[in-house]
């Protein structure tokens, strides 16, 4: 049985909220209860409890996660969402696309590509004020989509080329030790696979893996990194992570259909002759499409994974699979255990998901790349769920996370010219059959699309990410929602 929230709509949102839930303590009571009747076969199904906004906050006016049509054609959307997060600094130039990546006090940003800016290297060391040191533009960095990774135990970032999906593939390689000002390019390799789209490095940082095909790069010297494997897995392949031993890849996309694959890769690791990636557990489900990306994570040394799907039911835009946790203690057989959905996400909400955003762009409410605050025992899982902005959970307890902030940055209505690095407004459009020749059109704006992966900063209470018309942010948490004591 879904759970159903006692204050609802404008009520809940406006001014008697306090009267209708009192704070921290009664959230975590509607969180557990919300855990008890949502579960289905021991799953936690969604959707999770709402935040509590405090002071400060402008809130959604509407379900959860949603950007109502009348807010959109109202104007009020220009003005964002915020719970319990403040905007601090932000760098907004011509836009993103769909990845970032930091080191130290420096952020890295994809463009699209049809803006020809490159990746743009934010100094971030003053959040009030990020400022735009240099832009890398080798060829991977032209449009890295969302290979864009750093890896920090070596301090280098990675990226194999997208070009809106074509060729040619390059793989870049930068040094980012000596600071923002002054990357320094490694190598800038033509790739042996045949697509770049998406990566990610072993945690030592000599292998780099590019997603959907799942070739396997020796980058233990940059200046001349070497392939050690390319295989064409089952599924859609796509994004990745890597354990810490470097012995098992979490993949997407499995034979069985949408879901997560689990590979042996110590022979990747140990660089044996002829290597193989053999599959030692999967598992699948059908309220999700588009698999996305994987985060290991661990609880009192039990191993689980955060999974991302990109896509709804029935395409990108239908009811959404969202995030998920799954344990995968026993490998062989990966099991999901909750699933991070909004209110907008259920399946009785599907109408309201394709209206709201007709016209803005081919996806919607959808969730896109999630990051957590540490490996070990996480505590907040930070996302951007697309036109629902970032959203962060509260997930020390894997099988009952809530929802503690979100922040929905202004819509830029009208700026389309302006934004010509934004993947938003000049990559992925949608297609209209209006038209005579089946064109692209404009998207209206009416809500902006958080893809990029987010980074969580406890000793600061802050926040980092990238959405694609409001560029790079710096948001700072507050009414002492995170970090917990």
């Amino acid at each position: 049985m879904r759970h159903t929230l006692l204050c609802t709509g404008l009520v809940l949102l406006g001014g008697a909220l306090t009267a209708c839930s009192g704070g921290r303590d009664a959230n975590l009571a509607a969180a557990a209860s919300a855990g008890s009747r949502n579960t289905v076969d021991g799953v936690f199904e969604g959707p999770v409890a709402r935040a509590d906004c405090g002071p400060g906050s402008s809130p959604e006016t509407d379900i959860q996660g949603r950007v109502s049509l009348e807010d959109r054609m109202s104007g009020r959307s220009q003005q964002g969402y915020a719970c319990n997060l403040e905007l601090v600094g932000q760098h907004q130039g011509q836009g993103a696309s769909w990845q970032m990546a930091w080191y130290d006090d420096c952020a890295y940003y994809g463009t699209a590509f049809a803006g020809a800016a490159g990746v743009q290297v934010i100094d971030a060391s003053d959040p009030t004020n990020p400022v735009r040191s240099t832009a890398l533009q080798t060829p991977a960095m032209l449009d890295p989509w969302e290979s864009l990774k750093v890896n920090e135990r070596r301090g280098l970032l990675g990226a194999d080329a997208g070009w809106n999906v074509g060729g040619p593939v390059y793989f870049d390689i930068y040094d980012l030790t000596a600071g923002c000002e002054r990357p320094q390019l490694a190598s800038s390799t033509p790739s042996q696979a045949p697509i770049g789209h998406e990566g990610e490095w072993a945690p030592d940082g000599n292998t780099y893996y590019v997603g959907l095909v799942h070739s396997a790069i020796d980058t233990s010297n940059t200046v001349l990194p070497q392939p050690i494997l390319q295989t064409q897995t089952q599924g859609s392949g796509h994004g990745l992570s890597v354990r810490e031993d470097g012995n098992r890849m979490y993949g997407v996309g499995a034979s069985c259909g949408n879901g997560l694959v689990i590979f042996d890769t110590s022979a990747v690791q140990a660089r044996e002759p002829d290597p193989a990636m053999p599959v030692l557990g999967e598992v699948c489900w059908e309220d999700g499409s588009t698999a996305q990306h994987t985060i290991p994570v661990y609880y009192d040394g039990k191993p689980y994974i955060v999974f991302v799907d990109e896509g709804g039911v029935g395409g990108l835009r239908g009811p959404a699979g969202a995030a998920r946790i799954i344990d995968i203690s026993d490998e062989t057989q990966p099991r999901v255990i909750s699933k991070l959905k909004l209110e907008v996400h259920m399946p009785e909400h599907a109408d309201i998901q394709m209206s709201d955003t007709q016209g803005n762009g081919i996806f919607g409410y959808q969730a896109h790349y999630c990051n957590v605050d540490r490996f070990e025992n996480p505590t907040a899982l930070a996302c951007g769920y697309f036109q629902s902005g970032v959203r962060v959970f509260d997930i020390r307890d894997p099988h009952a996370p809530r929802e503690i902030a979100y922040y929905n940055p202004p819509a830029q209505v009208g700026r389309n010219a302006e934004l010509t690095s934004s993947e938003h407004v000049n990559g992925l459009l949608e297609r209209t059959t209006n038209l005579a020749d089946s064109g692209n059109v404009d998207v209206n704006l009416t809500s902006d699309w958080c893809t990029a992966q987010v980074r969580l900063i406890p000793e600061r209470g802050e926040l980092w990410t990238t959405c694609q018309d409001n560029g790079f942010m710096v948001l700072r948490f507050t009414n002492g929602v995170w970090p917990f004591d």
